[in-house]
């Protein structure tokens, strides 16, 4: 299992992150309406941003945000190269239902911040684990090309670190827990940034 802890992130600094991103969102809403990916990707990028400013002052050192779609979404410039990025995967689940996509670069064997939301940016799911290349899953459709990581395999991972919601399995009417069911409970993020 790594060793996730130095990297410094915490639901505080996630919270902090995620406000920010929503106060975005809803800045953008007055003047346009945007599809659910590209409100994912702002986001994401949003997300990017504050944390890297946040980690930075906390860890005293750089921690980068990407300025191209190559670069990692988390730069930590003082650790090895081996082990010096984290990558952020934001996904539209309403009500819980869905997965997480993403392409080649996020199948970095690096750890992931996976970022479930609602509409709204107003209830979320968010996990911390580190994933290798062999635990995304190929696409089962020639229309689509990008893999993916779904919450029952997200469910048997000891290593994941869970900061807001929970995931589950069915129970089935006998009490037993379903093997293919699993549900995801988002966790309201509160309005106020936390000092």
């Amino acid at each position: 299992m790594k060793d996730l802890g130095k990297f410094g992130i915490t639901k505080e600094l996630i919270r902090d992150s995620l406000q920010t991103a929503s106060q975005v969102l809803n800045l953008i809403g007055t003047y346009t309406i945007l599809s659910e990916k590209v409100k994912s990707e702002i986001v994401s990028g949003v997300v990017e941003k504050s944390l890297s400013e946040s980690l930075t002052e906390k860890l005293g050192f750089e921690v980068k945000s990407p300025k191209s779609d190559n670069d990692p979404d988390l730069l930590f410039t003082d650790f090895p190269e081996d082990e010096n990025s984290v990558e952020i995967k934001v996904a539209y689940m309403p009500n819980g239902r869905g997965q997480w996509r993403g392409g080649s670069f996020s199948k970095r064997d690096a750890p992931h911040i996976l970022i479930a939301r609602n509409h709204n940016l107003s209830e979320v799911y968010v996990a911390f684990l580190h994933m290798s290349p062999e635990d995304w899953v190929e696409a089962k459709s020639d229309n689509y090309y990008a893999h993916t990581m779904s919450k029952k395999e997200l469910i048997n991972r000891e290593d994941n670190i869970v900061f807001f919601g929970s995931i589950s399995r069915v129970l089935k009417k006998d009490g037993m827990p379903s093997n293919n069911q699993i549900k995801m409970k988002m966790e309201t993020i509160k309005n106020e940034k936390s000092n």
